[in-house]
């Protein structure tokens, strides 16, 4: 068994080994065809050279140009088959490019070799270099961990000015040390067609930044209104989303933190796990998750702590690529966890979860083509970022649109909620026997009128006998002689007069307006009358009397205290009168008197 092992695994060393010779010169050849020079030219958006760029990793992190020139490292350098998909990581690597000019006529033509990357720490350029090893130029290093006055083109992605005097070959190198290394999508420009086109890039960059200064504004707005989580949260993302945008665009570092390189390095470390935080206890605000799905929000409370230990742990400086691509894993996942969540809040027809979907589908499809970039899996390109920038922006305008469906809908539920508390009051202001106002609601309609100056006449009724039914027939007989007066005397109304009771036999009516003393005198000999008709209940007749006492606002009172204790001093004025007497009285003829 040893001895047939043994030859197995010799004869496939052999085989390993033979097709490895024969594949090396095939190999070689390729390699080889790649090494050629890039025929430079001015063309308009820039002449990529990705094809004719060599590669390969310092894994020592220390050689310099001189050691990167010897024909053992020379020999290192390699023509990836498909260079811009790959896996970001920690690394320093060393690109050579040759590059010669396609017609002699652009000689000393000012070229821009554009590495684009705002990421990098350290970038130096070193070259060109002609086919006697001179170099035509001083190195120039750049980067995140330099100022802004290193930059030689004043341009926020990694960029070298040079100039070929004729048409020989000439080799430029550059190393990259990033934490985010990976190849670069190389660009040789003309320099002023480069300067011209960036300037919509800018007027971009500028409509994009105004967009979320705008909606920070809004936020800071509705915050101080409403005194809301909510709206600190979304304030915290927009300024989240803005300075990851300003970080990822080159502009911490133009603007602010020009002299302040490890500033605008922090910035741009921070920024996108504070947006993701931000953005995860926002929608967990938004879509009420601890009301309508509380499991979902115990996952989305676990995410923020994950992301907030993995921001302090970033913040020490140890694996910042962890972070980033903790971030981006977070901003999958919580699209997912949140979607469910937004689904859930759905079923009980919240319906500012539907525009916090829509929010969150738009980053989605739009993030997720730089995150896979990142992680190898699909080419990178330039345009990947501005698609992530303005689905960002995109995303956030919708949140601010799904607040105010918010804000709509709790005005919606305030609006019934008043409209239920008043029918509560005025429910609390109706006697529960006779459906007629109580004490309170009298109270509230009198001094309502009162207040805003509006005359009303105020009757005090009492009914006479009503004791005696009670007595003789027992309470079921006094309560249907109630409720029959309620019903009498708002026959003899209008639509906005009140009838109230007191208490026991006592009522009260607000007459709205100023009638004439006839008309109010006319009313309560209409309500007398009505008062002393029979009243069946259970085959007996019941019979009671009135008696009224009337007080008018404002001639007999300017409170409704007064109104009553006027009314009721004629009241029971006309209650003293003789059999056959009027049943009512006036209080400004016992004040006459």
């Amino acid at each position: 068994m040893r001895s047939s092992s043994f030859l197995y695994f010799f004869f496939k060393a052999w085989w390993c080994l033979l097709v490895w010779v024969a594949c090396w010169p095939v190999a070689a050849q390729a390699a080889a065809e790649r090494d050629v020079p890039a025929p430079l030219s001015a063309k308009a958006g820039g002449m990529s050279i990705v094809p004719f760029m060599g590669m390969f990793e310092d894994t020592s992190r220390t050689l310099d140009i001189a050691q990167v020139r010897t024909p053992e490292n020379e020999a290192r350098f390699a023509y990836p088959d498909n260079p811009l998909k790959g896996a970001e990581s920690d690394r320093v690597l060393w690109f050579r490019v040759r590059l010669q000019l396609a017609d002699p006529a652009d000689a000393l033509r000012e070229f821009l070799l554009l590495v684009p990357t705002v990421s990098t720490h350290e970038l130096r350029f070193y070259g060109p270099y002609n086919d006697e090893g001179r170099a035509l130029g001083d190195p120039v290093v750049t980067g995140m961990r330099h100022p802004w006055a290193t930059r030689p083109a004043d341009s926020e992605q990694m960029a070298w000015r040079f100039k070929l005097p004729d048409d020989q070959v000439y080799t430029v190198y550059f190393r990259v040390e990033s934490t985010f290394a990976r190849f670069y999508a190389a660009r040789v420009w003309d320099l002023a067609d480069y300067l011209q086109e960036t300037q919509d890039k800018r007027m971009f960059d500028g409509v994009c930044y105004g967009l979320l200064m705008g909606l920070a504004i809004f936020s800071t707005v509705m915050l101080l209104v409403f005194r809301e989580s909510i709206y600190a949260w979304y304030l915290v993302s927009c300024i989240g989303a803005l300075l990851a945008l300003a970080g990822f665009n080159g502009h911490t570092l133009r603007y602010p933190f020009a002299h302040w390189p490890a500033a605008a390095s922090f910035f741009y470390s921070m920024a996108p796990p504070l947006w993701a935080i931000s953005k995860l206890m926002f929608g967990r605000s938004l879509l009420r998750l601890s009301d309508y799905a509380p499991r979902v929000d115990k996952v989305v409370l676990a995410m923020v702590a994950a992301l907030a230990l993995a921001a302090v742990y970033g913040l020490l400086g140890s694996h910042p690529l962890w972070l980033f691509r903790l971030v981006q894993a977070s901003v999958v996942a919580s699209t997912v966890v949140l979607t469910v969540g937004a689904v859930m809040a759905m079923r009980r027809r919240y319906w500012p979860a539907v525009l916090y979907c829509l929010g969150v589908t738009i980053l989605l499809l739009g993030i997720c083509a730089i995150i896979v970039a990142s992680w190898g899996w699909v080419a990178w390109t330039p345009q990947q970022m501005d698609m992530t920038q303005t689905v960002l922006v995109a995303e956030s305008i919708v949140f601010a649109a799904a607040m105010a469906s918010r804000v709509r809908l709790l005005r919606r539920s305030e609006q019934a909620l008043t409209v239920r508390t008043q029918e509560l009051v005025e429910a609390l202001g109706t006697d529960a026997l006779t459906g007629a106002a109580n004490r309170a609601g009298l109270t509230s309609h009198g001094e309502a009128a009162i207040r805003a100056g509006q005359p009303f006449a105020l009757l005090l009724l009492d009914l006479d006998g009503f004791k005696g039914v009670n007595d003789t027939y027992g309470h079921a007989a006094g309560d249907a002689v109630l409720v029959a007066m309620v019903r009498r005397l708002r026959a003899q109304l209008r639509a906005g007069d009140l009838v109230a009771r007191l208490g026991g036999d006592e009522f009260a009516v607000l007459i709205a307006g100023s009638p004439p003393r006839e008309v109010i005198a006319a009313m309560a000999r209409r309500m007398a009358a009505s008062a002393a008709e029979p009243l069946a209940f259970e085959g007996r007749s019941l019979v009671v009397g009135m008696s009224l006492g009337i007080a008018c606002h404002p001639a007999d009172g300017r409170t409704l205290a007064d109104l009553l204790r006027a009314a009721d001093s004629a009241m029971y004025t006309c209650k003293r009168r003789p059999e056959g007497g009027d049943c009512y009285a006036f209080a400004s003829e016992l004040q006459a008197g």
